[in-house]
């Protein structure tokens, strides 16, 4: 395939290159070649004409089954929103409604650009196959707590998915305990002796409220990153969901020893849970990514829409605060390095896995364009996420606004039946 007569092409590589009137070739799944005038000869051409083309986003913090519980709960706090609905929600969710609110989720996900994503749930095996039926690439990880003392159970589940999903291709497995204070210390351990096992993903949600971590700190004397360093298992695998109330001794550590901090600012404006001071982890050199977490308490999975609620919050005390370049890294790159897949994906380049977006620039919002920095500027601030083509893996699985294989109505009417039970 050649991705033909590109307007700009936002490369995101070292130099942040952005190269107009171009094409690329996919060969197989990875880009072959970027160049002017390549040869269309025995090759399947998409016109990008008026088009910019990027890489595809990576959203760094889902829970994709959740999307079938959009809109069941609001006006709550944190705590009183899991306990009182979300875990008694889930009670109810069972393995098919898992696959029918991910199939949505990985929909709604392409068709605004992001082409993989890192999840932590239940019923993995289910969120898989709908992965691997739209075509998506993904982190799975099986969330595990043990509060109830099903834990050992849920570590099981979670290595048996790792070993059935070792050699997938676009699906990788991950490690991801729930939290600190729903995760014991041996739960904590064990699952981080297998993701060393894997060189995977260590995947957990840390200090995102305040209560969170006061509570916390008075039953064990340390914060939770604090609490995750004792136990050896603050490294550059480590993917660290929220960060809202972390002390500067959390950031030397972070900054010391590695890991990446993802941030979910629509969720934490909604649950009331707080700001991450994410200008300071930038300036620390820490690895930001952006995430969207559920659609529970979003509601929904546009990155793009993540990206400019992210980029104008920081701006609240000045102006200078986070570029748009930066917030692009967020989505792009800084997710690749997360997902310890920064040789593959995140950037477009030779070599690399072909997961790539266009975005029509003749759409209103994305006029006009003022130089480089402009176009930069009105992806970030300007563009309302719908993207036109997504390629992911070397297949063009959205064209035109419509994903190739997979039939809208059947999952809606798959959605439609499922609700009630909620």
């Amino acid at each position: 395939m050649i991705l033909k007569n590109i307007s700009y092409l936002v490369t995101q590589n070292f130099d942040r290159q952005i190269l107009e009137n171009i094409d690329v070739k996919i060969s197989n799944n990875e880009i072959s070649a970027i160049g002017r005038n390549l040869s269309t000869r025995n090759e399947e051409v998409l016109d990008c004409s008026d088009k910019v083309v990027m890489p595809g986003l990576i959203n760094a913090h889902t829970h994709v089954s959740m999307t079938l519980l959009r809109g069941i709960s609001d006006d709550l706090e944190l705590n009183d929103w899991l306990h009182d609905v979300i875990f008694p929600a889930e009670e109810k969710l069972g393995p098919e409604d898992a696959y029918v609110g991910a199939k949505l989720g990985c929909l709604e996900m392409l068709k605004s650009g992001t082409t993989t994503f890192n999840d932590m749930y239940d019923h993995m095996d289910q969120v898989a196959e709908a992965v691997d039926e739209t075509g998506m690439r993904a982190v799975l990880s099986r969330g595990v707590l043990d509060v109830d003392g099903k834990g050992e159970k849920r570590v099981n589940e979670a290595v048996d998915f790792a070993i059935d999903y070792n050699d997938h291709g676009r699906i990788t497995p991950g490690f991801a305990p729930h939290a600190v204070y729903t995760a014991s210390s041996d739960v904590l351990t064990n699952l981080k002796e297998f993701a060393e096992d894997r060189d995977t993903v260590y995947h957990i949600h840390v200090s995102e409220t305040r209560s969170e971590v006061e509570d916390f700190v008075k039953e064990n004397y340390a914060t939770p990153l604090q609490h995750l360093d004792n136990l050896d298992l603050v490294d550059d695998n480590l993917i660290a969901a929220h960060c809202v109330w972390m002390m500067d001794e959390e950031k030397d550590m972070m900054e010391e020893k590695g890991g990446t901090v993802v941030h979910n600012p629509a969720a934490n404006l909604k649950l009331g849970s707080g700001i991450a001071d994410i200008p300071d982890f930038l300036d620390r050199g820490i690895n930001v990514a952006l995430g969207t977490d559920g659609v529970a308490s979003n509601n929904n999975l546009n990155l793009f829409e993540e990206a400019k609620l992210a980029g104008l919050l920081h701006k609240r005390d000045s102006p200078t605060e986070i570029t748009a370049q930066e917030i692009l890294d967020m989505m792009t790159i800084n997710g690749a390095k997360a997902l310890g897949m920064e040789d593959e994906i995140g950037s477009v380049e030779i070599g690399k896995k072909a997961d790539l977006i266009t975005i029509n620039l003749n759409s209103e919002e994305m006029q006009p364009v003022h130089g480089k920095e402009g176009l930069i500027s009105n992806i970030i601030f300007a563009f309302d996420g719908k993207v036109e083509d997504v390629v992911v893996d070397g297949d063009l699985v959205v064209k035109e606004s419509k994903h190739s294989s997979v039939d809208k109505k059947d999952v809606l009417e798959g959605v439609e039946e499922k609700k009630g039970k909620f």
